[in-house]
């Protein structure tokens, strides 16, 4: 039996090009000798937002007992950092030194294990670091405008975009029902 190794699915979206001087580098053996750090309690600047309450009749559906849920045709939540009011206000405020999304920073701690490539930018003005996607005029350019399939697959998945299971058709079905199930399986509390 030949074991097949999981190998990257997406070239790098932007080629380094022999002109631009290597500042530092970084490899996750580095990472890993750092000496153990430990968090530091910080006060919550800003609290945005509501959540609302899970409603629980989704934990008896199962294969037998179905439930069903309409498409979501709403708008997600899925703004860069400069398109964020409330990130736009703590930049101004001069609040940290460091500014990312959620998104980013979940794609940040999982890319040792990633099947993909993640479009980041990372750049600095003075003292500030700004961490977002790659901002690009196609929302279909960037992995992180999606909800990634398979990657726990050992096999490679075919990455035909035109076939009913190819990446970005996965993908973009993935995205539509996480975003159907957020929608439909709230109740109608909110907690602020």
């Amino acid at each position: 039996m030949v074991r097949q190794l999981r190998c990257n699915l997406r070239d790098n979206s932007i080629d380094i090009k022999p002109e631009w001087e290597l500042i530092a580098e970084f490899t996750k053996q580095s990472f890993d000798r750092l000496p153990n750090l430990r968090p530091v309690a910080l006060p919550t600047v800003k609290e945005c937002g509501e959540v609302s309450a899970y409603d629980t009749t989704w934990d008896r559906a199962s294969s037998k007992k179905p439930k069903t849920f309409k498409q979501f045709n709403g708008k997600s939540f899925e703004e860069s950092l400069f398109d964020d009011e409330v990130m736009v206000e703590l930049i101004e405020n001069d609040v940290a030194d460091i500014f990312t999304t959620d998104v980013i920073a979940a794609a940040l701690m999982c890319a040792t294990k990633s099947n993909y490539s993640w479009d980041i930018e990372i750049k600095k003005y003075g003292n500030k670091i700004f961490i977002d996607k790659r901002q690009d005029d196609e929302i279909e350019n960037n992995i992180l405008n999606f909800h990634t399939v398979g990657e726990t697959a050992v096999d490679h998945q075919p990455q035909d975009d035109a076939s009913v299971n190819g990446i970005k058709k996965l993908m973009r079905e993935a995205k539509s029902v996480n975003d159907s199930f957020l929608h439909y399986s709230q109740s109608g509390d909110v907690t602020k």
